[in-house]
Formats: structure tokens, sequence, C-alpha cells
């Protein structure tokens, strides 16, 4: 599934990429989101050459709509994303594959990923990158939905009946790529994830998550809120925010605005223990055994502090799904 507007600066490179596969029994099918530039050209031009890939131009309808499409166009039942910016290595298909018949109760599989050009990558990137290859299993993977998206998009494949059953993407006001994963992850599809980077990510400034206002913190936030305030509401505990900086204060009120106010927060700072945050008292480690009972959100954002938190509060007897979640 190959949906692109304006891609003419990368998609022959793409294309080329994947017409070097070592599996060669595969189609691309390429869904024209309404681009001005020479995109149907190029794909055109490929096609001639090889009949695998199929062009099909449409109206700008936004990327959900032109993935969805190119799902519906598709005739294989392992549905495999790729973006025009980006690269798959020549094993890509080959181990999708391999690890579709290896892991077959998994529906949504995915790997590790590569971002460039390295030159222009911040470190941000870097530990992005290092932790989007650091989540290999289905756990691992479930555990820290709430954190960030935990596959890179470009690297994902879907069964066929997964993704039918989910109804492919949503069009909205929100990442589609993670939206359709918090949706998977609500319903139980499980995950797998090739330990190999089979795909290098183009980091550049025309890429559409760096300009569309959907795929900003706001609306990953939002959208965190939205799939997981149900579970909260489901376990009906109340609530405790591990951290009362910045990012745990945003989750309190997103909470509250949401109808789950917390009734604690857990932070490690002097100045704060005994203090109440919009509303909520503060306690510190030492506290915990007050707030028996709660179901704690961990909300720490600097380096190192998720881990920190992890151990602190699996230390105190607590069990991560079960006691705990990390957010960001």
């Amino acid at each position: 599934m190959l949906p692109v507007r304006d891609g003419a600066r990368t998609i022959a490179e793409t294309l080329a990429s994947l017409q070097a596969q070592t599996w060669s029994d595969f189609e691309v099918v390429v869904i024209d989101d309404g681009s001005t530039d020479a995109t149907a050209e190029i794909v055109r031009a490929a096609a001639e050459d090889d009949e695998r890939i199929r062009l099909h131009r449409g109206p700008a309808a936004g990327v959900a709509r032109a993935a969805n499409e190119a799902a519906r166009r598709a005739r294989g039942e392992l549905l495999v994303r790729i973006d025009a910016d980006d690269l798959c290595r020549a094993r890509r298909l080959a181990c999708l594959v391999e690890l579709a018949a290896e892991q077959p109760d998994a529906g949504i599989l995915a790997s590790c990923v590569r971002f460039f050009p390295r030159e222009v990558l911040g470190g941000g990137t870097l530990h992005y990158e290092t932790w989007l290859n650091g989540l290999l299993t289905h756990a691992e993977i479930v555990r820290d939905r709430f954190v960030e998206y935990p596959l890179p998009n470009p690297t994902v494949a879907l069964r066929r009946e997964v993704f039918a059953a989910l109804g492919g993407y949503r069009q909205g006001p929100f990442p589609e790529d993670y939206d359709l994963f918090l949706r998977a992850a609500g319903r139980g599809v499980r995950f797998a994830k090739h330990p190999d980077v089979l795909v290098d990510q183009r980091e550049s400034a025309w890429r559409t998550t760096k300009h569309d206002a959907r795929y900003g913190l706001d609306r990953f936030h939002a959208l965190k809120v939205e799939h997981l305030a149900p579970e909260l509401r489901r376990l009906g505990r109340p609530l405790a925010v591990v951290g009362a900086g910045p990012d745990g204060k945003r989750w309190a009120r997103s909470l509250a605005a949401a109808g789950l106010p917390p009734t604690w927060f857990v932070d490690l700072h002097p100045g704060r223990i005994g203090a109440r945050i919009h509303g909520a008292e503060v306690l510190g480690y030492d506290d915990l055994p007050r707030a028996a009972g709660a179901f704690f959100l961990s909300a720490v954002g600097r380096k190192g502090g998720r881990d920190e938190v992890r151990a602190s509060l699996t230390a105190a007897g607590l069990r991560e799904e079960a006691d705990f979640l990390c957010v960001q």
C-alpha cells in the first residue's frame, strides 16, 4: 500500500527499493492522492517496465482514505505499508512473510527502522529510533502504547482480515496510523516486530508529519486520552499521576476534562510533596501506601525517568498494566 501526494522528489527511489526485493511475489498499489507534480508520470513509467506496479489516481482525499483505497484494490492477504519517501531493504518482504508464518496469531507486523540522512538527525530523533527498535515483543509494544506509536508506520504490515475487522484507517484530526494501532491494541490484536532494520525512514522538511497539524504533539496527546479514558473508567479505581512536572500536569488536566480527575500526584521533589496541584495531593514515594488501590499513570518525561519510575513502582509491588501504565 503506497498512498502518495506530490512525491516526485523521492518516489522513484522508493519504487526501485521495492523492485529490488528478494521476494518477488508482490504487487505495489500506488494511490495518487491528488498530486500536482510529476508523481503520476514517474509511477506510470515504472509500471510500464514492471507489471507488479499499479497506479490509481484520484482527487485529494487524505492519506487515510488513500491507504484504505490501496487496501481495497490490493489482492494479497498481507497488506504492507510504505511511504513515498522511504526505502525498503532488499529482504523486507521476505522477512515479513517469514514472520507472518512464524507468528500466525500476530495480526499486525513491523520491523526495526533506521532514520536517514544521519547528518541531519538530532539527538531526539536518534533517541526515538533507539526506543522504537528496543520494543520487539508483543508485551513490550503494548506496554508502551500510550508513550508513543511503537511501530514505525512505514514498516507496518497488516493481515487483511485484521485490517477489515478494524474498519481500516479513520479520517480525522489525528494521526491515522497511531489511531489504528490503539484501536487494534484495544481489541487485543497481537503484534510482532522483526528485530532487523528493514526500512530506512527519511527525515525531511517536506514530510507530512512535519507540517500537517494532525501529527502535532497536541493531537497525539488528545488521541491517547481518547483511547485511555475508557480503559480507566472500566477499572473504576482512583487515579494517581506519577510526576508533578509539566507532563504530569497536562495529563491531570486532560483526565479531569474527561471526568477522571486524579486523586494524587506522586513526585520526588521535596518542595512539591504535601502540596496540592489541580486539587490533588502530592505524595512522596514513601507515601505510596496511602494510595493503596489506586491506578498509577507514570508521566515522567525526562530521559531515563520512565525506567526509574517503572523500577520504583515494581519494587513497591505494583504490576505494570494491572496497577500502572507509562504515558507520555
